[in-house]
C-alpha cells in the first residue's frame, strides 16, 4: 500500500505540469461555485424551491447543526501554497447518508473522492473510508493508469474549516494516501444550505 500511495504521489507531481481552467458560464446570483450549488442568498433558496421543497433560507455557517441535510462547499486554492497545483475545489455533503463528495482538478485532471461512514461535528467531517476516481478518462501517468492509482486510496478523508472566518473560511481537505507528506490540501470554501 505505500508503495501504491508512493507512486500515486509522483504521478500526480509529474503530471501537475499545466493546469486547465475551469471555463463556464456565470452563476445565478445568489448562488456560487464549481456547479453553481452553494447558496449565499435567500433569494437563491426562495428561486430553486419547488412545490416539493419550498426553502426559504440560505445557511450559510461552516458549522453542522442538528438540522443540517446537504453542506455544499465552494472553494478555491487561490492565495494558498496549493492554487498551482489543484483546482476546480467544491464538496457537497449529505449528513443523512453519512457520506461526502470532494470534487477537484489535479493538472486538469478531475476527480471525485467519496467519502463514506462521515462524522459530522461543529466545523469539521471525518470519513472513515474514501473512494475516488477520475471524472473522465483516466490519464496514463508514467505508464501507469491513474485510475488503476486511484482504486486503491481507501483511507479516510476529512474536511476541517477554521470557524471565526466568514462567508469564506480557510478548510483542509485531507484524503489519506493522496500525497507523499500528508496533510491534504488547503482552500478558501464558502459552505452554504438552503433549508425550510
Amino acid at each position: 500500500m505505500r508503495r501504491a500511495r508512493l507512486v500515486l504521489c509522483l504521478a500526480l507531481a509529474a503530471a501537475c505540469a499545466t493546469i486547465a481552467t475551469a471555463s463556464g458560464l456565470p452563476c445565478p446570483v445568489g448562488l456560487v461555485g464549481e456547479t453553481c450549488g452553494t447558496c449565499t442568498t435567500d433569494k437563491a433558496c426562495e428561486a430553486l424551491s419547488t412545490p416539493e421543497a419550498q426553502y426559504s433560507w440560505c445557511y450559510s455557517n461552516h458549522t453542522f447543526t442538528p438540522e443540517t441535510r446537504t453542506m455544499s462547499y465552494a472553494c478555491s486554492t487561490e492565495g494558498t501554497d496549493f492554487e498551482s497545483t489543484i483546482s476546480r475545489v467544491w464538496a457537497q455533503c449529505h449528513t443523512d447518508i453519512q457520506k461526502c463528495d470532494f470534487h477537484f482538478a489535479i493538472a486538469g485532471n478531475a476527480l471525485t473522492c467519496s467519502g463514506l461512514q462521515c462524522n459530522f461535528e461543529e466545523g469539521t467531517v471525518h470519513c472513515g473510508y474514501t473512494r475516488c476516481s477520475c471524472d473522465g478518462a483516466c490519464p496514463i501517468v508514467q505508464g501507469v493508469s491513474l485510475g488503476y492509482m486511484l482504486q486503491r486510496l481507501t483511507g479516510t478523508a476529512s474536511l476541517s474549516c477554521e470557524q471565526d472566518q466568514w462567508p469564506s473560511a480557510l478548510c483542509t481537505i485531507d484524503i489519506q494516501g493522496l500525497q507523499a507528506n500528508g496533510g491534504g490540501f488547503q482552500a478558501y470554501c464558502q459552505a452554504g444550505e438552503c433549508r425550510y
